[in-house]
């Protein structure tokens, strides 16, 4: 029975010992404290550069449209006979290499005496896939966007792909945007009346 004693208090001498040991040991503490604070500081990064882009990329796209359509408010794009592919060009030149000119790309131009006849706004999405333009690129862009004095609207649609899943989807639940297979779709819109041009 003593013995048994013995081994208990010796038992838990050594336990103290170890545990004492444990607590006074602080080598690897600068290791773990990285890993706790590493992931959702990496979150966050990983989060400010996907909205960063997004952002960037709505700032190339509205500045795409604006200097393509400034072709159309003054009748030169009209007068040179562009076709809705060059117009396209125009569009691409303009927003740099942020906004790939490939299939996630669509540009509607469309034109009425009023603007009230320009409405509603082309959407963006429908079915599930990026609205088509109306025509083809080999289509007059005066056909599209109308003479002299004319209502005009020029809208683009991007479907953007940063390829961060997870971000898009924190993104699209803070913002909500229309989308395509998982992608949001960013947009810009500009109206105008042509100015009263001279063929």
């Amino acid at each position: 029975m003593h013995n048994l004693a013995s081994r208990s208090v010796g038992f838990r001498t050594r336990l103290a010992g170890v545990v004492r040991r444990f607590r006074a040991d602080v080598r690897g503490v600068t290791a773990v404290e990285f890993g706790l604070v590493a992931a959702p500081f990496f979150l966050v990064v990983m989060g400010l550069v996907t909205v960063g882009t997004q952002y960037m990329s709505m700032h190339f796209l509205e500045h795409g449209v604006e200097v393509a359509s400034r072709k159309l408010r003054t009748g030169e794009a009209q007068k040179a006979g562009l076709t809705v592919s060059d117009f396209r060009g125009l569009f691409c030149d303009a927003a740099g290499f942020i906004i790939p000119c490939d299939e996630h790309l669509v540009i509607h131009i469309k034109s009425s005496d009023t603007f009230a006849g320009l409405s509603p706004i082309t959407s963006c999405v429908t079915d599930g896939s990026l609205t088509p333009a109306e025509g083809n690129g080999g289509d007059a862009v005066r056909s599209h966007a109308g003479d002299a004095s004319a209502a005009v609207m020029v809208s683009a649609c991007y479907q953007w792909d940063m390829g961060l899943g997870l971000w898009q989807t924190i993104w699209n639940i803070i913002l909500p945007v229309p989308t395509v297979e998982g992608s949001p779709v960013l947009s810009a819109v500009t109206a105008f009346r042509s100015e009263p041009f001279e063929d």
